[in-house]
């Protein structure tokens, strides 16, 4: 699990920012992150990588990832 911690902050921060993108207020973002942590964390291994490698897949092909490396880039 340990190895795995920068791609499921990578993954969590992909999904707090689609959901921004839906329209969620700023204040609301910690919380979301917290909760999409928490479905990585919690839920057994099998599930965990299911849902990292449909997550990967589903967020690439959605463009998702540019959008957080674009919000990076905007904040440099």
């Amino acid at each position: 699990m340990e190895e795995q911690i920068l791609q499921l902050a990578a993954l969590v921060a992909a999904y707090v920012g689609v959901v921004k993108g839906f329209g969620l207020p700023e204040r609301w973002t910690h919380l979301v992150a917290l909760i999409v942590a928490a479905v990585f964390v919690l839920v057994p291994d099998v599930v965990r990588e299911k849902i990292t490698l449909i997550s990967l897949v589903g967020l690439t092909a959605s463009g998702a990832y540019q959008y957080v490396k674009k919000r990076e880039i905007d904040a440099k």
